[in-house]
């Protein structure tokens, strides 16, 4: 099928010569006029000569690489749209491409060449659009049509299933993608946040992804001492809710956020929906994502270690966490 709309000026930069080639011949018989550069600096110069209105580019390439090359393209030309057309599957790339400034990310191979016209066609569409996360999450929802994407984003997110995280060892069990466990350790302290996604594909990837990428900054900052907001499950809560909301991707999904001390068996903990295990159920409040500003209460109880604890949802799906603090392990 033609593409529709308006003739393009599109830029390829890749260096496979052979995938340039066959992406530059499917746009040209789309209708566009195609520009191909087979490095990132070549491909910065091209987009100063030739004032491509699209850029479609890889991100593994020699020099400069395809993160770089979006950054100094958005950065100088903010209004002109980039698609990552990349065989780099790992959360990190499509994570840290879209933060850069790519407005979608399709997987190599392209086994449906309709993929690329559709985003083609998505991301003109959007241009109009002023909310910069808005585009963001209306781009990677599209990778739902590419079901080998979202399985491979899915899979990325799972943390081993087993860690040492410094005085801690900590191990799951999971019979589904959709229940993610997340270890942080603070300082002799472990951070554990269950996630409860409920769909598939790449939106719930998405959503993966960006909490984890909020996490990051709050993270790097307790350990240089500059923020104590991961110390209160309850603002941790707080603060995910609001960029999620935020965020424009009307959704909303179940968290439980909790903190273990090695020191005792205290256990301090803020619920966001999660229903099992039952004593989470006294600090039930509401789903991530409903409303701008929720509180979220900050409980206590004693557990003993070392700590088993199972959660289930109402489909069946079933989360074990076990956790030990060097005192069970060292022997």
């Amino acid at each position: 099928m033609l593409y529709s709309g308006k003739q393009k000026k599109i830029l390829i930069i890749d260096d496979e010569p052979v995938f340039r080639a066959t992406l530059t011949a499917f746009l040209q018989q789309q209708g566009h006029i195609v520009y191909q550069a087979e490095n990132g600096a070549d491909g910065l110069a091209a987009v100063a000569v030739y004032h491509p209105e699209l850029v479609m580019c890889d991100l593994n390439m020699p020099g400069m690489d395809g993160h770089q090359v979006i950054q100094c393209i958005t950065q100088r030309f903010h209004e002109l749209p980039v698609i990552v057309v990349s065989g780099v599957s790992s959360l990190e790339a499509v994570t840290r491409a879209l933060r850069a400034g790519a407005r979608d990310y399709l997987m190599k191979p392209l086994r449906n060449w309709q993929i690329v016209a559709d985003a083609i066609t998505e991301v003109f569409a959007s241009l109009s659009d002023d909310n910069e996360v808005g585009e963001l999450s209306h781009h990677l929802s599209r990778l739902h049509r590419d079901d080998l994407a979202a399985t491979q984003l899915l899979q990325a997110m799972a943390p081993p299933k087993q860690q040492k995280l410094n005085h801690w060892m900590a191990s799951y069990e999971s019979n589904s993608p959709l229940l993610i466990p997340e270890f942080l350790e603070l300082n002799g302290q472990l951070l554990v946040i269950v996630m409860e996604l409920s769909f598939m594909g790449a939106d719930a990837a998405f959503i993966g992804a960006m909490i984890r990428f909020l996490l990051h900054g709050p993270y790097r900052q307790y350990q240089q001492g500059e923020s104590r907001l991961l110390a209160s499950p309850g603002n941790v809560l707080e603060y995910l809710n609001w960029n999620l909301y935020e965020s424009g991707l009307q959704t909303n999904i179940n968290m439980a956020v909790m903190l273990f001390s090695q020191d005792d068996e205290q256990i301090r903990f803020a619920n966001a929906g999660l229903s099992s295990p039952s004593w989470l159920q006294r600090a039930n409040g509401m789903p991530l994502g409903m409303l701008r500003q929720t509180d979220y209460p900050t409980f206590q109880r004693v557990l003993n270690k070392p700590c088993q604890l199972s959660f289930r949802t109402d489909n069946g799906d079933l989360l074990e966490i076990e956790l030990k603090s060097n005192l069970q392990f060292s022997h």
